[in-house]
């Protein structure tokens, strides 16, 4: 990366932040060096965190998105001290890549050099499971976008290989995001086979690791899709439909582009849902939404009584693909202020009436909201509390700096905001209900004083701010993470 002392203090520390890379760890932190006091509810479990945690490869930078996954666990102890364990995820282009110490392969958004006859033909797919992370059984599952998940040791965070839940998804392309249907004791994933229409197969994998349920749909077009929601009726998915720029194909094909910046969003068509009949085949229903909208993160859905469908979701009312995270390319530094361009993504609750094909919709929160999170045991479900990362700039989103409490059952009661300490970025937060009340856990980002804090915050009252700091060494900015009580 070029130097970063021309930058601004902010853009340096995001810079600082996006490259670091610390890898392995086996830190233990003692309750004096804590901040406060681990709550006794949360100890014995921990939080777990994906990101990418290697994107200067070689001198070269590598988009967020082909980062190599790099797993972090935050054991908390009975005596209320904390483990930091991290480890990169060992696929098969991390091994080449690091042996090799610079880019080998391709992947979504990033070329392996500037010379493009150097970049031609596709290669070992760039899987670098850097997305989510959650335990299904006695495993560890690290998602990617475009193919199959890595499974881990639970304890050791050593990677076991890819898992194909015994050959059921081989060769399928499976979202990240996989969903847990705490009332059936289900895992359920989604398949995507994209070409001049999207085929959709979801599945729901028992506590045995068997698929005991296959639904498949067909989108017309070409559809983006990161995440999806369901409910004990549906699987719900953002309509984004998806334009190709034939132009940039080409150069792709050539050498000189990437695949992420050979496509677009379809501006002209307006804001959907597909509502995908979970437990029987039937027509998908299209729902038209008010206003134009792009749907990266789902934060719930569920069903009244009456068979009325409430989703709520962080839309964008537009998106451009490749500059995620202020990235602007593998020889220059990031832009925290792109994101600023795009605007943020907004919060709403969409209604759905039985039989309709428009939805109503109501924005929930005043702040640009991303991450959201509900408790675990709900998805599918009717739930009173959402968080989410946020900024407390209204004009913008991320990079995020505050955690943000929405209370959907009191519409009336004010939003909860807290925000991090100048100069720090938060991540996703996690959301642990508990007998104390519950909890929120969320990674802060402090680049320049080149440490990472692990925040706890109560779920019912932020006021006070965290109950505890756990500092540990600057670990690179993560995506999704989870909570793990085992």
């Amino acid at each position: 990366m070029s130097s970063l002392s021309s930058l601004d203090p902010r853009a340096r520390a995001w810079n600082l932040a996006m490259a670091a890379s610390p890898g392995n760890l086996d830190l233990t932190i003692d309750p004096a060096q804590i901040e406060g006091q681990v709550p006794v509810a949360l100890r014995g479990g921990r939080m777990l965190s994906n990101g990418p945690g290697w994107t200067q490869i070689g001198g070269r930078i590598a988009h967020p998105f082909d980062g190599h996954g790099y797993v972090r666990s935050f054991q908390l102890l009975e005596d209320g001290s904390c483990n930091l364990k991290a480890r990169f995820v060992g696929t098969r282009v991390y091994k080449d890549e690091a042996a090799a110490g610079r880019m080998l392969h391709r992947g979504f958004a990033t070329n392996v050099s500037d010379s493009f006859w150097k970049n031609l033909g596709f290669g070992v797919p760039r899987n670098v499971a850097n997305t989510t992370i959650l335990r299904w059984g006695t495993r560890l599952l690290a998602g990617w976008e475009g193919g199959l998940p890595h499974a881990l040791d639970p304890a050791s965070l050593e990677t076991l290989g890819e898992d194909s839940f015994d050959g059921a998804i081989t060769g399928q392309p499976t979202l990240a995001h996989m969903h847990h249907d705490a009332a059936r004791q289900r895992l359920l994933l989604c398949s995507l086979g994209m070409g001049r229409n999207t085929t959709l197969t979801f599945r729901e994998v028992d506590r045995d690791r068997r698929v005991v349920q296959t639904r498949q749909a067909t989108l017309p077009g070409s559809v983006f899709a990161h995440d999806f929601a369901f409910t004990p009726r549906w699987y719900i998915l953002g309509g984004n439909p998806l334009q190709m720029k034939w132009g940039a194909l080409a150069r792709m094909v050539a050498g000189s582009g990437t695949l992420l910046g050979s496509v677009r969003p379809d501006d002209g068509k307006p804001g959907i849902f597909h509502l995908i009949p979970r437990e029987e085949d039937g027509p998908v229903r299209t729902i038209t939404l008010p206003d134009k909208c792009f749907v990266v993160h789902f934060g719930n859905a569920f069903e009244r009584d009456d068979g009325t469908v409430v989703i709520d979701v962080c839309a964008f009312a537009r998106f451009d693909f490749g500059e995620e995270f202020g990235y602007t390319g593998p020889n220059t530094p990031f832009d925290p202020s792109l994101p600023d361009a795009r605007g943020p993504q907004k919060l709403y609750r969409a209604t759905i009436a039985p039989g309709a094909t428009t939805a109503t919709w109501e924005r929930l929160a005043p702040y640009g909201v991303d991450f959201p999170r509900v408790h675990p045991h709900h998805e599918g479900q009717d739930t009173p509390l959402l968080f989410g990362a946020t900024r407390a700039d209204t004009r913008y989103s991320d990079p995020f700096d505050s955690v943000v409490r929405v209370d959907l059952h009191d519409r009336g009661a004010p939003v909860q905001l807290w925000t991090a300490p100048a100069g720090t970025f938060v991540g996703e937060p996690i959301y642990v209900p508990n007998s104390d009340g519950g909890h929120v856990l969320v990674i802060v980002s402090d680049p320049l004083q080149a440490r990472s804090t692990l925040a706890i915050l109560r779920a019912g009252d932020f006021s006070a701010g965290p109950m505890a700091r756990i500092h540990v060494p600057l670990l690179p900015v993560a995506f999704h993470g989870d909570w793990d009580p085992a």
